[in-house]
C-alpha cells in the first residue's frame, strides 16, 4: 500500500481551522445533503471500555473513523478518548489520509456546534455560558468566536482546578472568560453543556426564555444534560430523527415524560436549507449526537487545500 498522508494536529487547527470546517459543514448541508442517509454508529463493548465505529460515504470519498473511550486512562496518565480517522476513494477504497481521531473529533464536534448556532439567529456580541472545562470548552470558544464573533465566557464546571487552567488559557487567547454565576447563566444568550454529567446540569428557570442552547456532551439514550420540562419549552433541532431516538437521551427521556412529542423534532437539514423558520423570541435548543458525516465533511475539504 502506498505511504499515506498524515495530516497532524496542527495542520487541523492551524492550517486548516475551525472558519473552514464550520464552512464545510455548512456547505454539505445547505447543497441538499440529508444526514439521515448516513451511516450510523457502530458501538462494541470492551473489557476497559468502549470502541466506536463510524463510517460514512459522500461523493466521491469514503470516512471510517475508529475511537476508544477507556474512562480509567486518565488516572493512568492517558487520554481518555483516542483513535484514528481514514479518508478513502470511494471508487477503490484506497486509503488517501490519516489523523488522529480524536483531535478530529473535536475540531468536528466544536465546528458543528457553532454552525448550527450561527443559523439559529443568535444577537450581536452574544453572551455564552459553558458548562464543562475540558479540551471541548476551549475548542467550542474558538469555534464561537469564528462563527458569530463570541467573546464573553462564564465556565461552569465542577473541577476547579480544570475551569481555572481554562479561563487562564482563555484569557490569554483574547476572551473575556470567568466563572460563571446563577446571574452570568440567567443572562446568557447561548448555552452550552459540554460535559461527561448523565443528568441535567441546570433547570428551565435557570435560563433566558430566548436563550439558544446546544446540549453537546451526550450520546447514550439514558444519558441527558437537559431536563424534560426544558426540552419541551423550544423549538428542538437534531441531526437526524434516527440518530436522536437511537443515542439522544434528552430527546429519548423528554418524550418518554411526555414532555416533548417526537413530531415536533426538527432535522438540521431543515434549518440550513430554509424548510423552516427560527422563532427569535423562543427558546431553539440543538441535540447533538455527532455523527460520521460531519468528519467526512471537513476532511473532504481538507483534502482539497493540500
Amino acid at each position: 500500500m502506498n505511504q499515506i498522508r498524515w495530516i497532524d494536529s496542527v495542520e487541523l487547527f492551524e492550517g486548516f481551522g475551525y472558519s473552514r470546517a464550520i464552512s464545510a459543514v455548512t456547505t454539505l448541508l445547505e447543497s441538499g445533503f440529508d444526514p439521515s442517509l448516513d451511516h450510523p454508529r457502530l458501538h462494541v463493548e470492551f473489557s476497559n471500555g468502549q470502541g466506536l465505529l463510524m463510517p460514512s460515504e459522500i461523493s466521491n470519498r469514503v470516512g471510517l473513523k475508529f475511537v476508544t473511550v477507556a474512562p480509567s486512562n486518565p488516572s493512568k496518565g492517558l487520554n481518555r478518548i483516542q483513535g484514528i480517522y481514514s479518508l478513502l476513494d470511494a471508487a477503490t477504497l484506497t486509503p488517501l489520509l490519516q489523523c488522529d481521531g480524536a483531535t478530529l473529533t473535536l475540531l468536528r464536534t466544536a465546528s458543528m456546534t457553532a454552525a448550527v448556532v450561527k443559523q439559529l439567529q443568535p444577537p450581536k456580541a452574544a453572551k455564552i455560558a459553558i458548562f464543562g472545562s475540558g479540551p471541548q470548552a476551549h475548542a467550542h470558544s474558538h469555534a464561537l468566536r469564528e462563527a458569530i464573533g463570541a467573546s464573553a465566557i462564564s465556565l461552569f464546571a465542577t473541577n476547579p482546578n480544570t475551569a481555572q487552567e481554562l479561563i487562564s488559557s482563555l484569557t490569554a487567547e483574547g476572551f473575556d472568560a470567568s466563572i460563571g454565576s446563577k446571574e452570568s447563566l440567567a443572562e446568557a444568550e447561548v448555552v452550552l453543556t459540554l460535559t461527561s454529567s448523565v443528568t441535567p446540569v441546570f433547570a428551565a428557570r435557570d435560563i433566558r426564555a430566548n436563550a439558544i442552547i446546544a446540549a453537546v456532551g451526550s450520546h447514550d439514550p439514558n444519558s441527558r444534560e437537559l431536563e424534560g420540562e426544558l426540552m419541551g419549552s423550544g423549538a428542538v433541532f437534531i441531526e437526524s430523527h434516527d440518530s436522536a431516538m437511537r443515542e439522544a437521551g434528552d430527546v429519548v427521556m423528554a418524550i418518554k415524560e411526555g414532555n416533548l412529542l417526537e413530531s415536533s423534532l426538527i432535522e438540521i437539514k431543515d434549518l440550513f436549507q430554509g424548510s423552516c423558520e427560527v422563532n427569535q423570541d423562543g427558546r431553539r435548543i440543538y441535540k447533538s449526537t455527532g455523527m460520521s458525516w460531519q468528519d467526512l465533511a471537513i476532511m473532504a475539504a481538507l483534502e482539497q487545500t493540500l
